[in-house]
């Protein structure tokens, strides 16, 4: 019998708080998690997992998509699109580097020091070139890889262009886990999370449109369950859509795989509220993509539409820096 998507994520939300394993971590918050073990697999097919049992900031989750494909590692495109999930650690960064002193996070004088930093981003090119900068983090790696002559790898469009004219192939492989980058991307603090996705065009065919079927599957090093699991599921999905889009195809499995699965231990309270409202989902919404997008690298939020979304309210919860 097949679970609904939503389910999947919180049975196994419920699964690591009864049975995971007490760990310290680097941040000094703790965590309780399960390895490996962790697995789901979303039927796109009128199932689009983007939860409803909080609400989650779509707006967020596609322009940092739509930041990613494009090869952009600067700050600047995000706050331009009021996207700040990755303001904290380079703003940690740039205060040690200037020698400031770190207010405690989420005070009023953490607020305005944040606010006076990414004003200064928007607003001085050069600034923004050395302080906005996050380093070779996901969109350099998928865009421009250093290949070993020096010359850039574009993973996106190579996958891109294998889909279309050899689908049968094996390698359609896109690998953020560049070793050698590792320690320039901890400017930004953290190395890739979702670390690979591979791409597997099916000889099977939709009914409805006679399309082939596009399938993925992405392996997730590292998962914060309770604020970034929900965003990675909706913008894979989405990135899954959006690449049978632009190569002829429809998207049909999205498998996510698990290494480090785990919640903050200041994340269990948030997590049992949303596991109260297990009964109360509300049905998953749908996609519209402009019929005009034909290369996924020139994808912008406004060629996305999100249908229908209903969700309870959102809850919040500290990042763990």
């Amino acid at each position: 019998m097949k679970i609904r998507s939503e389910l999947q994520y919180l049975n196994t939300g419920e699964q690591i708080l009864e049975e995971g394993e007490d760990r310290g971590d680097r941040t000094g918050v703790g965590t309780r998690e399960i390895f490996g073990l962790p697995q789901m697999v979303h039927d796109l097919r009128g199932d689009l997992p983007i939860l409803t049992s909080k609400k989650i900031h779509l707006g967020s989750v596609v322009s940092e998509l739509a930041w990613m494909l494009h090869g952009d590692t600067n700050l600047r495109y995000l706050i331009e699109h009021n996207n700040s999930i990755w303001n904290e650690w380079p703003f940690v960064n740039y205060l040690e580097e200037t020698g400031q002193r770190m207010p405690e996070q989420g005070s009023p004088e953490w607020k305005e020091a944040m606010a006076g930093y990414l004003g200064q981003i928007t607003a001085d090119d050069a600034f923004a070139d050395e302080f906005g900068d996050l380093g070779p983090v996901y969109g350099h790696q998928w865009r421009a890889w250093p290949g070993a002559d020096g010359r850039p790898i574009d993973q996106i469009s190579t996958a891109q262009q294998t889909i279309r004219e050899n689908p049968m192939s094996r390698r359609i492989i896109v690998n953020a886990w560049n070793v050698g980058d590792l320690k320039a991307m901890e400017r930004s603090g953290l190395p890739p999370c979702h670390t690979l996705f591979q791409f597997s065009p099916s000889t099977q065919t939709s009914p409805e449109t006679g399309k082939p079927y596009l399938d993925m599957k992405m392996y997730q090093r590292s998962a914060d369950w309770f604020l970034g699991v929900p965003f990675n599921m909706a913008q894979y999905a989405i990135l899954l859509s959006l690449m049978a889009h632009t190569t002829d195809h429809e998207p049909r499995y999205f498998v996510h795989t698990f290494g480090h699965a785990h919640i903050y231990n200041n994340h269990f309270e948030q997590m049992k509220k949303q596991l109260a409202r297990r009964d109360q989902l509300f049905d998953p919404p749908t996609l519209n993509i402009n019929p005009d997008l034909t290369d996924i690298t020139a994808f912008e939020p406004s060629d996305l539409e999100i249908v229908g979304y209903q969700s309870h309210s959102g809850i919040k919860a500290p990042v763990a820096i």
